[in-house]
C-alpha cells in the first residue's frame, strides 16, 4: 500500500496482491519432492498449509518454499527454519504492522488512495476478523517486498539470514541498506538469496500455463506477452528507445518456459505511456519497438 515512484509500473499494490493471490503452483513446479515437501508440512516450516490436505500455492507460498529449500540445502537444520517461517507468516498475525500500514495510507494526502477508499481502511480497521484472518495474512513485511519486486523493475530484493543469530532481513540493496546489515551483522556470516531468479521461474510456470493476460503486467508487456503466446515467434527482437537510447533484447524460442521473457519484464522498467509497434519479419522472426 506504498505510494507510487518514478521507477514504478503503473499498476496498484492491490492489483499486484489480487494477481499473485491465485492458487496455482505444487511442489512438483518447485523441484520438491513429495516426501521432502510433506516433512515440512509436518514441521510447521510451511506454517501456510493445513497437514493432511493437498494444496496449491500462491506465487508468496511458493518463492517462500524455494528460499527454505536453499536454505535447507546449505545445511540450516529444521528447528531454525520452523522458526524463521513462524516469523515470516505467524508473527505479522499479532502485529501491529498491517494496521500502521493501512492508518499510514488513511493519513497520506498523495498516496494513490480515493476518499472513499480511505472511508472503507477506517472501516475495516475496526473489523477484527478480518483484519486477523486476511488483512494482516496479506499485508506483511514480506508479501509488500514481493509486490514492490514485480512493481518496480531492477529492485534487487533479497532474503538476508544470519544463521548464528537466528535474524532476517528483507531488503533491496542500496547504500544505506548495506551500512544498516554491516552495523547489525558485524564480523557475522550471513546467507543471501535473490528473489528474481526464483521470481523469474514462478512468472515462467505461469506464462505456459494460462492464456489470460497477467494482472501485475502493464498494457504494454501484455501486449509482448499475448505477441509470444499467439504468434509463437522463433525470434522476438525488442527494441526499446529511451531518450535516444537505443537497447536492444532478443527473446529466443530456446526458452519454452518463457523464463526468458518473465526475465525481460523483471529486470527492465517499461515507461508508462510508450507505444508499441509489433512487426512480423521472415523465418517467423517478430520485432517489437518500444518507444517513451
Amino acid at each position: 500500500m506504498n505510494n507510487k515512484d518514478s521507477n514504478s509500473k503503473s499498476i496498484s499494490y492491490q492489483q499486484i496482491g489480487e494477481a499473485i493471490s491465485k492458487k496455482q503452483f505444487t511442489a512438483k513446479d518447485l523441484e520438491i519432492t513429495s516426501r521432502q515437501f510433506n516433512y515440512w508440512k509436518e514441521k510447521d516450516v510451511i506454517p501456510f498449509f493445513i497437514k493432511d490436505r493437498k494444496t496449491l500455492m500462491t506465487l508468496p507460498e511458493a518463492l517462500w518454499v524455494l528460499i527454505i529449500n536453499e536454505l535447507s540445502n546449505i545445511g540450516i537444520v529444521t528447528t531454525k527454519l520452523q522458526l524463521l517461517s513462524s516469523k515470516i507468516w505467524i508473527e505479522p498475525l499479532f502485529s501491529n504492522y498491517a494496521d500502521d500500514v493501512i492508518k499510514k495510507a488513511i493519513k497520506d494526502p498523495k498516496g494513490e488512495f480515493s476518499q472513499d477508499d480511505k472511508e472503507w481502511f477506517k472501516f475495516l480497521l475496526e473489523d477484527e476478523i478480518a483484519m486477523h484472518h486476511i488483512f494482516r495474512r496479506e499485508i506483511t513485511p514480506y508479501m509488500d517486498s514481493i509486490k514492490s519486486c514485480l512493481r518496480s523493475p531492477k529492485q534487487i530484493a533479497s532474503f538476508i539470514y544470519c544463521p548464528k543469530t537466528e535474524e532476517y532481513r528483507i531488503s533491496s540493496f542500496t547504500n544505506s541498506i548495506g551500512s544498516e546489515l554491516n552495523n547489525l551483522f558485524y564480523g557475522e556470516t550471513l546467507i543471501t538469496i535473490p528473489y528474481i531468479p526464483h521470481l523469474i521461474h514462478l512468472m515462467g510456470i505461469e506464462m505456459n500455463r494460462t492464456t489470460e493476460d497477467l494482472k501485475y503486467l502493464t498494457e504494454i508487456e501484455n501486449q509482448i506477452w499475448r505477441s509470444v503466446q499467439f504468434e509463437k515467434p522463433k525470434l522476438l527482437q525488442i527494441s526499446l528507445d529511451e531518450g535516444g537510447n537505443n537497447k536492444i533484447y532478443k527473446i529466443t524460442e530456446s526458452h519454452k518456459k518463457s523464463e526468458e521473457l518473465a526475465k525481460f519484464f523483471l529486470n527492465t522498467n517499461l515507461p508508462i505511456g510508450s507505444s508499441i509497434q509489433i512487426e512480423k519479419r521472415s523465418q517467423g522472426n517478430y520485432k517489437v519497438t518500444i518507444k517513451s
